[in-house]
């Protein structure tokens, strides 16, 4: 291993090192990729005196099983472990306040971590990736977790999640987007932000629990709502088919994004706005009703539902939804329209691409 001349520092070490690494005492520093790539490690031992872990610290060491981060570790550093496929557990200190970006990323191996409780805040991609994890335990110190209440991780959400004065905010990656094993989350109320794509590709997600005394959120046919009952959020990602409550006026941008099983959806007259990627890859989608009432719909609402074979719009004239069904084959999707209407869709530059209009 190399030091820096004051001994506090290491710098780097041989990428042919292997077996067991012991961090000599007075170490107060992991340095930037200092075991980058250090695919025959398997374990490391940190000593009490590191307080910081830099970005792509054991970044692609491959062999490494487990790691014991001590309490004296303050701050770890973005992409520190990323790519450690073989690391099965994690025992954190209890002094980090922030989980860096992309710190656990593609750890494929991890099946569970316990996040401590002086953490504040989980950034983007931090566990993106880490398809074997089941469970999460949240402490109660956590306000943010980056990244859309979404996408493939999630088989069911537990406990009585507040949820409170939840903001969504944008990122590169959901913070625990693509855990494709994870089955539990327990959110607590002291969460006050979700990041968009925080929880990406939950495909095999069953519920949503919201505290009921949460000011912002609620649950309804398992989906997240809005208090007011006026804006669907997010739905279950294992559903096959849902009826949207009667209450919703809008449906949230990326709400059923994802839903790969969804194979209906009826959207009552209440619905006025469809928001952008709403049904983004709902690829085994075949059919859907549009009722007159809708009069907004965002990019990318419809892109990539790749099986949608019919369309059925209640709008007398015709209303310029193309960007909504960016990426379609419309030539495979016949279009119905009401009766005495259909001239007026075949001439339009963008409904006279579908590969029939049909009164109805």
């Amino acid at each position: 291993m190399k030091l820096s001349d004051d001994g506090r520092k290491l710098i780097s070490c041989n990428r042919s090192a292997k077996g067991e690494i012991v961090i000599p005492d007075g170490v107060t520093e992991i340095g930037k990729s200092a075991f980058y790539y250090c695919t025959q490690l398997t374990s490391v031992e940190i000593s009490n005196s590191v307080s910081k872990i830099e970005e792509w610290a054991f970044c692609g060491c491959s062999s490494l099983t487990s790691i014991k981060i001590p309490s004296s570790v303050v701050s770890i550093g973005e992409s520190a472990f990323m790519g450690c496929s073989n690391l099965t557990s994690i025992e954190l200190s209890n002094s980090i306040t922030v989980i860096g970006g992309s710190v656990f990323r593609d750890c494929t191996n991890l099946t569970s971590v316990e996040i401590p409780n002086s953490v504040t805040k989980i950034e983007c991609s931090a566990f993106s990736g880490c398809s074997s994890l089941t469970s999460v335990v949240f402490p109660n110190s956590l306000i943010t977790i980056e990244g859309a209440l979404q996408d493939y991780c999630i088989s069911h959400i537990t406990g009585e999640c507040p949820l409170r004065e939840t903001e969504m905010i944008g990122s590169f990656g959901g913070a625990f987007e693509g855990c494709t094993s994870l089955t539990s989350i327990e959110i607590p109320d002291s969460v006050t932000k979700i990041g968009i794509g925080a929880f990406q590709y939950c495909t095999s997600i069953k519920k949503y629990i919201v505290d009921k005394g949460n000011p912002c959120y609620c649950t309804l046919n398992d989906a997240l709502c809005t208090k007011d009952l006026k804006v669907l959020v997010c739905v279950p990602g294992g559903i096959d088919s849902f009826q949207i409550p009667t209450n919703v006026t809008k449906i949230e941008a990326g709400a059923f994004k994802d839903c790969i099983s969804l194979t209906s959806i009826e959207i009552p007259t209440s619905v006025t706005e469809i928001g952008g990627g709403a049904f983004f890859r709902c690829i085994s989608l075949t059919s859907i009703e549009i009722l007159d009432s809708v009069t907004e719909i965002a990019d990318g609402a419809f892109t990539k539902c790749s099986h949608l074979t019919e369309l059925h719009l209640r709008h007398k004239m015709p209303l310029d939804f193309s960007k909504a069904f960016d990426l379609l084959d419309l030539s495979k999707i016949t279009l119905y329209v009401p009766m005495d209407s259909g001239d007026d869709y075949r001439q339009h530059p963008f409904y006279s691409n579908f590969a029939e209009v049909i009164e109805e």
